[in-house]
């Protein structure tokens, strides 16, 4: 169960990053080139970006839902029940994203055809409404804390379902992750060419900008690296990414500062954006110089500061930036596209 939840973890950096590189960008692309979207064109990215809302919402909400619920109750199928519990509380179980939900296996069965893509939401579907159902009736159960009148029996045949629910959807989740990164690097390549196609070149590097921070996560995932061995990385396949990141932060820098090429695009660079890059560089640089000294105390978060002397978490530091960059990201892309 707990690997299961470091790979759902990091499904959510692939499928934030990758919900970026759809439907709504190539969307502003278009509108700045004085160009018109197909018919197949709306319908491919209406589908697509249904996938996208299903990508989030299960590597965001959902994962911070049962995070929170098995830190509470353990992962094992024997609940625990930690000593003067007094209630529990996560993310609730919302109507609008089971409307999501349903309107993406709708779209499953709909042109144009995602092949492999729309059988694995087919198959999730049904065993995601079920693990919803299931919490929702915990968070119930919990709200009303009718524990205190049947001594956590319903509490404890929950869990065992939420356990067994969950390992089931954790799987067919994954499936779905796998089968649809090959869609979203398609298009992911296709953006990037038409955005330097076009010449819209501070959307190219932004958006590159949030792909290579990725990467370097992805580094690390590859090579099974974390906080606690971090300096088993190997240094030099970090600064290949890390040189190809900041080559794309200080294009974006040089041409955010360019009002013609803004005029141009029609963009409207947010300071939140901006701010974010500048905090991602920081944190990758602080991974270079941990690396680069092997001293894994350095961090700019802390320098000056009082601290508690508490552990050094450099890489999940490094991934809150890139978290935070690519919400920013979305955030002032769909802007654009709404105006």
């Amino acid at each position: 169960m707990r690997k299961k939840l470091m790979v759902l973890s990091m499904c959510v950096l692939l499928a934030i990053v990758l919900s970026s590189c759809g439907g709504k960008l190539m969307k502003g692309v278009k509108e700045a080139a004085g160009s018109m979207s197909t018919a197949n064109e709306v319908k491919d990215t209406e589908k697509y970006n249904s996938y996208i809302a299903l990508s989030n919402y299960i590597t965001q909400w959902l994962d911070n839902m049962f995070t929170s619920y098995f830190k509470e109750f353990g992962v094992d199928e024997e609940i625990v029940i930690k000593k003067n519990f007094n209630g529990f509380n996560t993310f609730p179980v919302l109507k609008g994203h089971q409307d999501d939900l349903d309107k993406a296996l709708n779209y499953a069965s709909q042109k144009p055809a995602y092949q492999a893509t729309d059988d694995s939401v087919k198959a999730l579907a049904p065993k995601m409404k079920q693990l919803l159902v299931t919490m929702d009736e915990a968070q119930s159960y919990y709200k009303a804390k009718s524990y205190s009148d049947d001594q956590f029996a319903k509490g404890k045949e929950l869990h065992r379902q939420i356990v067994a629910q969950y390992g089931e959807f954790t799987d067919l989740a994954d499936t779905f992750f796998a089968e649809f990164v090959v869609i979203t690097a398609q298009k992911k390549q296709e953006d990037l060419e038409a955005l330097k196609k076009e010449d819209q070149l501070i959307r190219y590097h932004a958006m590159s900008i949030v792909l290579k921070s990725q990467e370097i996560q992805k580094v690390f995932y590859a090579a099974d690296i974390d906080d606690d061995n971090i300096l088993d990385l190997d240094v030099n396949v970090y600064i290949e990414k890390y040189n190809q990141l900041t080559e794309h932060i200080n294009k974006f820098m040089e041409y955010s500062k360019d009002q013609d090429r803004i005029k141009k695009e029609k963009i409207s660079i947010t300071p939140v954006f901006t701010l974010n890059v500048e905090q991602v560089k920081v944190a990758a640089t602080d991974l270079k110089e941990i690396l680069e000294k092997k001293d894994t105390t350095i961090n700019s978060t802390t320098k000056g500061k009082v601290t508690t002397g508490g552990k050094k978490v450099p890489l999940k530091e490094y991934s809150k930036k890139v978290s935070n960059l690519t919400s920013s990201y979305n955030t002032m892309i769909g802007l654009q596209t709404t105006k």
